[in-house]
């Protein structure tokens, strides 16, 4: 319930700056997470996870040069991880961790010159799922496994976006963006949790989109 109350309330936000103001572009957009999880563990190797992302946008003029730009956003986000003991032959352990979001951000722009815009705001994502598909071998017997993370797991992400953005003929767009959460993805860590997971983890994402404004 109130998942489903965030999102209703960001879009009667949008609705009503909307309505309030003129000349509204609407547009599409898809693009490439670079996602990573911050991560205190030493033992454990960690690197970056690729996925994408793709969605609605709007542009709603404030004033000449300050935009407001709201998107509703499916995203793929996560990290991948591995560890070795050099003391046991044959074992090893890797993992990643899938984690996929419904964001909404809501991008403050302002255009320094014709089409290029510096953003930044704030997001809201709503996790839709999460799961750690790992592999391990230790002492030859190999294993794989699927665990669901979704009960372990905040269901709300709260971050902020900073960026650059381009329009070209004022149709096409692109932009890159740093999103930094500030809320933890897992609940308190119990003796029964994936050891792979803590408590202290947080979404941590560069992004690459591309798309189209409809007249």
């Amino acid at each position: 319930m109130k998942k489903s109350k965030l999102i209703v309330c960001a879009f009667l936000v949008c609705a009503s700056l909307t309505a309030q103001t003129e000349k509204v572009k609407l547009g599409v957009k898809a693009g490439l997470n670079i996602s990573s999880l911050t991560f205190d563990e030493n033992e454990l190797n960690s690197s970056n996870k690729n996925g994408f992302t793709v969605g609605l946008m709007a542009e709603i003029p404030l004033t000449k040069n300050f935009f407001v730009q709201p998107e509703l956003l499916y995203s793929q986000q996560g990290m991948k991880l591995s560890y070795s003991d050099a003391e046991v032959e044959n074992s090893h352990y890797k993992s990643t961790l899938s984690l996929n979001y419904l964001n909404v951000p809501v991008m403050l722009k302002y255009y320094v010159l014709k089409g290029l815009s510096v953003q930044a705001g704030p997001q809201v994502g709503i996790l839709l799922k999460a799961n750690n598909k790992y592999q391990d071998n230790f002492l030859g017997y190999d294993n794989h496994e699927k665990m669901d993370l979704k009960d372990y797991s905040n269901g709300v992400d709260a971050s902020v976006n900073f960026g650059l953005g381009y329009q070209f003929k004022n149709k096409f767009y692109a932009d890159v963006r740093y999103n930094m959460s500030y809320t933890d993805v897992f609940k308190e860590v119990t003796s029964n949790t994936n050891y792979s997971i803590n408590s202290d983890m947080k979404n941590r994402i560069f992004q690459v989109t591309v798309g189209y404004f409809f007249k």
